[in-house]
């Protein structure tokens, strides 16, 4: 299933210039499962940010750089059942809207959250939609798979379990699916393309095309 030559040259001519080797998550296997407790100690979050796996979301909407001042993290490590991501969203803990308690609900609109895109079938817009923020809810994908966040003085961390059997694929090493990963800032609603940060150098105001998805990478 590996598509490898397709999915690069639609990619780089999709995100033009501004698409960088950087744009690239190289996700490496795990033998050891990252225990889901607001924490990043575990040894497959090392891997990943060894192995290249980690990433900051360096960018706004509409390809224009991050200049929020806020740092975000991405840890994304696989095995053979789950797709691991965390988020270390940084934050001072006083400016944070966290109402949101429940599944399903639309934490994407004013408050903090964290999304994730994955188009295992790329470039057909086949793709899945996760969100979380920092009370650890799912939302849009709201039911079979695992989370758990916690908050601290000046940062929140949310970690993540996926099962590939949501997906209906299950990778190996050298498969290669398109992804995003972003973060909406509750407190900047209002501030137009500044209150979202994003993996992707996206090329237009929405997340919601295929085409401005990067590439995430299954390694060893």
């Amino acid at each position: 299933m590996k598509k490898s030559l397709l999915l690069a040259v639609i990619l780089i001519l999709t995100v033009g210039i501004t698409a960088l080797a950087t744009d690239v998550v190289s996700a490496p296997f795990t033998k050891d499962a990252p225990v889901l407790d607001g924490k990043l100690d575990d040894a497959a979050w090392a891997l990943a940010a060894e192995k290249g796996g980690k990433v900051n979301l360096n960018y706004h909407l509409n390809g224009k750089k991050n200049t929020s001042g806020l740092e975000t993290e991405v840890y994304v490590a696989w095995d053979y059942d789950y797709l691991y991501i965390a988020f270390k969203c940084y934050q001072d803990e006083s400016t944070l809207i966290n109402t949101i308690a429940n599944d399903g609900g639309a934490v994407w609109i004013d408050e903090d959250d964290v999304e994730m895109f994955f188009d295992t079938m790329f470039p057909a817009s086949t793709y899945k939609q996760f969100v979380s923020n920092p009370n650890g809810i799912r939302s849009v994908t709201a039911a079979g798979w695992d989370v758990w966040a916690e908050i601290y003085k000046d940062h929140w961390i949310v970690e993540i379990a996926i099962p590939f059997d949501l997906f209906n694929v299950w990778p190996d090493v050298g498969d290669e699916w398109a992804c995003n990963f972003s973060r909406h800032i509750g407190y900047l609603t209002g501030a137009g393309d500044g209150e979202w940060l994003t993996f992707s150098p996206l090329v237009g105001s929405t997340f919601l095309d295929a085409s401005t998805l990067c590439l995430l990478e299954f390694v060893r």
